[in-house]
């Protein structure tokens, strides 16, 4: 907006025209890029497997290189495309479980552990929560866990894996057993 006065209107009003020069001239900062976590020294911590799971039996399945359901995309989308990205990957899940043999489990944990590519500085690993769930039940129909309720899966829980060199973002789940497993 343009604001034009007149020497007459300048002098019978003195220091008007200071007055709108400053409302003129914006008074926000831009945003600085961020390159640090709040409170933190690094942007990006990586998931130490070793620390969390200790000597607990444990499954580790690394899903391939797929679409996966992100919680800030996902609005975007047909719901169909949400349901065939869903159904790949608890399809995919459950290929995984069988070929690598994971017994039937009554207590159990899973951490889900999304690998962002080597270009990202600060992610959120729960938005991927979408494409957890649907890996979870993927185990499920596997026979991996006789139902995905609380009683038997304790958490799903994400985690920041290591950077890698690709053209999706990856994940990989974590089965950590919490009880006795039942082998098939």
């Amino acid at each position: 907006m343009v604001f034009r006065l007149s020497a007459k209107e300048a002098a019978r009003y003195p220091g008007l025209r200071a007055r709108l020069d400053a409302q003129r001239t914006p008074q926000k900062q831009p945003a600085k890029a961020r390159t640090a976590a709040a409170g933190g020294s690094s942007a990006y911590v990586e998931w130490e497997p070793a620390e969390e799971i200790g000597d607990a039996r444990h499954w580790m399945l690394d899903l391939p290189d797929m679409e996966l359901i992100n919680a800030n995309e996902v609005r975007r989308w047909h719901w169909g495309k949400e349901r065939r990205v869903a159904a790949s990957i608890r399809e995919a899940t459950a290929v995984l479980a069988r070929s690598l043999k994971v017994p039937r489990l009554t207590l159990a944990r899973v951490v889900y552990v999304v690998h962002p590519k080597a270009r990202t500085r600060v992610f959120d690993p729960s938005n991927w929560a979408l494409s957890a769930k649907a890996a979870v039940d993927g185990l499920q129909d596997a026979g991996v866990f006789e139902d995905d309720n609380a009683s038997v899966v304790t958490g799903v829980d994400p985690r920041a894996g290591q950077r890698q060199h690709g053209a999706q973002i990856r994940m990989s789940l974590v089965i950590i057993d919490q009880g006795r497993g039942e082998e098939q």
